[in-house]
């Protein structure tokens, strides 16, 4: 079992008065031998709840717990690994591929008693991830992008870990290697029976890859369950206007004259370093105040998540529903 499980969990960057709340009482379940897509918008919060996993981010309050205990974040066994988004700065320049796979392999074999060959090691995980074990000497300056991301997802893995975020890792792709990376990690899923936390902003490559997918807004999670009912029914309107942004042929963009459409178009995008009061979204909420004045409370209550999908807003049953089109396999490339 392999279950990462956030409860609550804040990370305050800065002092109390000047500093700013990255993530703010984030509940997330990652469940044994699933995929989780956290999606939102840049700034949302994603990347430091990522980082809060393992370490590289204090969490200010809450936990985060495998399997009902706390995450180890010292010592040699680290069960939660993180692949960064850019495959050009993750890696060492001046160490070798096989270099760079064999520092994160534990230095006690797996199995009490034996002996664990290194070189063999880095090949074995140069093949899991689909790469020439002979890149091993090579050097990252030698290698595309989808390599280096490959031998960043083979690091990780050489760590044995129970749990893999990857943050972004199809972002700095380009749209013919990302189908066969995502391949790849459906693939690892069912090969290693691990779990992942999935961090994007590709609302299409999210629905490819996630059993279920979590909204985030402002360091907030606002919405969150399983795939297809959040991306076929979303009860946040937040979740909807990223849906609308995805380009849909056969449902044409909103009038001009639409004054949601206006309200949102003339609001400014909201501080993070001083979120707005009530409902984050509200400032650029097409059902809040913006639209409907009657609607102020959304100015000034926080709202719960009595509604279906954790759905945080005051109105979650006036959002309306949105279906997402188009499927990232058909941009697989066939090498």
């Amino acid at each position: 079992m392999s279950e990462l499980r956030f409860e609550d969990v804040s990370v305050h960057y800065g002092s109390r008065r000047h500093g700013l709340t990255a993530v703010q009482n984030a509940n997330l379940t990652v469940p044994d031998g699933q995929i989780v897509g956290l999606v939102g918008e840049s700034g949302s919060g994603k990347s430091t709840l990522a980082r809060a996993a393992v370490g590289l981010a204090s969490v200010t309050t809450g936990r985060i717990l495998l399997d009902g205990a706390p995450v180890p974040l010292r010592g040699s066994r680290r069960p939660v690994q993180l692949v960064f988004q850019d495959p050009y700065s993750s890696l060492d320049p001046r160490m070798t591929v096989g270099a760079s796979i064999g520092e994160a392999i534990p230095r006690r074999a797996p199995v009490a008693g034996a002996v664990l060959d290194r070189r063999a090691e880095v090949a074995r995980l140069l093949g899991l991830v689909e790469l020439d074990p002979d890149l091993a000497r090579a050097f990252p300056g030698r290698l595309s992008g989808g390599q280096r991301q490959r031998v960043a997802l083979a690091r990780a893995l050489a760590a044995r870990p129970e749990v893999v975020i990857a943050d972004e890792i199809t972002s700095a792709l380009d749209v013919s290697i990302q189908g066969t990376v995502l391949n790849l990690l459906h693939k690892l899923l069912r090969e290693l029976g691990i779990s992942m936390l999935f961090i994007s902003h590709n609302l299409a490559v999210v629905r490819y890859v996630a059993t279920s997918i979590a909204v985030m807004y402002l360091g907030q999670i606002v919405e969150n369950g399983p795939a297809d009912d959040v991306l076929g029914d979303p009860q946040h309107p937040y979740t909807r206007d990223l849906l609308a942004a995805v380009p849909d042929p056969g449902h044409p963009p909103d009038r001009p004259d639409d004054p949601a459409v206006r309200a949102v178009a003339d609001a400014e995008p909201a501080d993070p370093h001083r979120p707005p009061t009530g409902c984050r979204y509200h400032t650029r909420c097409p059902i809040g105040p913006l639209v409907r004045p009657d609607r102020a409370r959304c100015r000034t209550e926080v709202p719960t998540t009595d509604h279906r999908h954790h759905a945080a807003c005051h109105y979650a049953s006036s959002a309306e529903p949105a279906l997402l089109t188009g499927d990232p396999t058909t941009q697989r490339s066939t090498s």
